[in-house]
């Protein structure tokens, strides 16, 4: 489950060349380049299965040529001992996620839940929250995706990237690779949506992006959703259901409506940044404490 993470496959790397970044493959791992503003970038690899040395000496060719400030590594695994000095810093994917195991039968899987998240599936159930899924060709599908992110933003405070990002990522498709989004539907409304990737290497479905509107919150929408892709994965063949980022201090309400579906709390090594210009990576380092605070 651990290994194959979607996000080091070819059809990601597509995604990142769709947005304009150059990447490359060094001992099988998928390196990004993200650009930073006065003409200034560094690479990235999110959650290779493993980091050899010979990958670090590679990577660290292209930054020579590339001008790159920094390495920054997401690990699947810890990384080994390294004459590379590793700085622990802030990680780009989360570090901590929920996992549900899809093996058992849909009777069983539901007393593991939470007794609250029970009780909300069958209420929305008898509410008459609709699930549907997306039809490409539906442009009012969309806008009601991005109307409800949007909002869901700035309810909560987190950063949205510009529509053609998802439009970009939902078009990336292969036999084993899809984003694809899901919705819920109260009194002819789309009230909650969410966009979820599936790998079939990985045997796993993970959570990307979710949505909701505040309007008719008692329908418990977003618990049907779930519970909804979740019975679509099993049926699927996945045996994984990765709902993809919690954090008790940070998201309090987010992790709790994660955790209530009954998966495994697991938490990823720390990431790690190696640094080629030192100069610059502290006014990097500073400029991005600069901008936390204002």
């Amino acid at each position: 489950m651990m290994d194959d993470s979607f996000l080091q496959s070819s059809e990601w790397e597509d995604f990142q060349g769709s947005l304009g970044r150059k990447t490359w493959r060094a001992e099988g791992a998928l390196i990004i380049r993200h650009d930073l503003p006065g003409g200034f970038n560094y690479l990235y690899c999110p959650r290779p299965q493993s980091v050899t040395s010979n990958l670090l000496l590679i990577t660290e060719g292209v930054a020579r040529k590339e001008k790159s400030i920094f390495l920054k590594i997401d690990p699947s695994v810890p990384l080994p001992v390294t004459s590379y000095r590793l700085l622990v810093t802030s990680p780009i994917q989360p570090r901590k996620t929920v996992i549900l195991g899809l093996q058992k039968a849909e009777e069983e899987m539901l007393p593991k839940m939470h007794e609250k998240t029970r009780y909300n599936i069958r209420l929305a159930e008898r509410r008459g929250v609709q699930i549907t899924n997306y039809q490409p060709s539906s442009t009012n599908q969309f806008n009601s995706f991005w109307r409800l992110l949007q909002e869901t933003a700035e309810r909560d405070g987190f950063h949205v990237h510009g529509q053609d990002h998802y439009r970009k990522l939902l078009a990336v498709n292969s036999p084993v690779f899809s984003n694809e989004l899901f919705f819920a539907e109260y009194g002819g409304e789309i009230i909650a949506s969410a966009m979820v990737n599936f790998y079939k290497p990985s045997e796993t479905a993970t959570y990307l992006h979710g949505a909701s509107s505040r309007k008719s919150k008692e329908a418990m929408a977003p618990h049907l959703l779930h519970w909804h892709i979740i019975k679509e994965a099993k049926n699927r063949g996945f045996r994984y259901y990765d709902l993809w980022g919690v954090d008790e201090k940070k998201w309090p309400g987010l992790t709790r409506f994660k955790s209530g579906f009954g998966g495994e709390t697991i938490e990823y090594p720390p990431s790690v940044d190696i640094v080629y210009r030192p100069v610059w990576y502290n006014i990097y380092k500073l400029s991005g404490n600069i901008r936390s605070r204002t």
